[in-house]
């Protein structure tokens, strides 16, 4: 039994299903999405504890399937992967709907999300234990020792990192969180791209989230813009890593963190988050080969 196990209690729970209101505005009462019956049956199979639920038989309460499935994950160690769903930004759409622009949306996402930890960590604080989130999980520790947490920094983007792609997205795929799998894939042609300006700048790069626009950017750093003294099949291929950037950077799906209206939305299948991360990979391992081939030249 690991200190996960301490989640497992009544309150901690009605905020992980919906109950408990973390933000009140004006007549809106917020707080995380409702899981109805069949929505945590639908969770617990995803996360590999299968139930079914009975429209009109005898079920358990709510609360009761997030606490079993919670003591199945304790027993698997996977815990922080069912943290990192229930606190996924895409999750939150039905909830933030009613803003109409982007940066009350991150707003009040983001304070959900805090309000949410501060109260897990009212219940926990009796046991001198604290849930924080550092190096993109979660992670309890005793009350005052997160500071002691060392904080890796990726100094250098190298095609190592880049490979290393499949290994991050692992629990992902394993637990069908194909959502997770597309966000981590563009993050990593985001790093990519960012770290060959900053390197190339010695700046930091303020990155405002429009990806063409960004590869723009790179592309014209590198000398990749096509040109018509070139090889057919050169501008072909760089056209296609056009199409890559373009393609991922419109994703939208259920799971996405995209609030635009009138965007179509899509269900990602595990053959598309597949692909989506092996496009990635390619593209970003020629990118970075080219920028780390000029570097030696110099």
């Amino acid at each position: 039994m690991s200190d996960f196990n301490l989640l497992n209690n009544r309150n901690i729970i009605d905020i992980f299903i919906g109950d408990t209101v973390l933000i009140k505005r004006e007549e809106k009462e917020l707080r995380f999405p409702y899981l109805s019956g069949p929505k945590l049956c639908s969770l617990c199979t995803q996360f590999g504890y299968p139930q079914e639920y009975e429209m009109e038989g005898s079920n358990l309460s709510r609360w009761k399937y997030m606490q079993n499935l919670l003591g199945f994950l304790d027993e698997k160690n996977k815990i922080p992967a069912l943290l990192s769903y229930l606190f996924e930004f895409s999750r939150f759409e039905s909830t933030l709907k009613f803003l109409n622009n982007t940066t009350q949306i991150k707003h009040y996402y983001e304070q959900i999300v805090n309000n949410a930890i501060a109260a897990i960590n009212a219940s926990l604080i009796f046991g001198q234990k604290e849930l924080i989130f550092i190096n993109k999980q979660f992670v309890i520790t005793n009350v005052g020792e997160s500071s002691l947490i060392e904080t890796p920094k990726i100094k250098k983007i190298t095609l190592s990192y880049v490979r290393d792609l499949p290994e991050r997205i692992k629990t992902d795929l394993e637990t069908h969180n194909y959502d997770s799998v597309v966000t981590k894939s563009r993050t990593l042609i985001e790093e990519v791209l960012i770290f060959i300006i900053e390197d190339h700048s010695k700046h930091c790069f303020n990155f405002n989230g429009d990806l063409p626009s960004l590869y723009k950017q790179c592309k014209q750093l590198l000398g990749m813009s096509q040109n018509s003294d070139w090889d057919k099949r050169i501008n072909e291929l760089l056209s296609g890593l056009e199409k890559i950037i373009n393609a991922i950077s419109s994703m939208r799906n259920s799971n996405s963190d995209a609030h635009g209206a009138g965007q179509k939305r899509i269900n990602i299948k595990e053959r598309e988050a597949i692909l989506i991360k092996n496009a990635s990979i390619t593209f970003s391992e020629y990118v970075l080969s080219i920028y780390l081939s000029k570097a030696e030249e110099k």
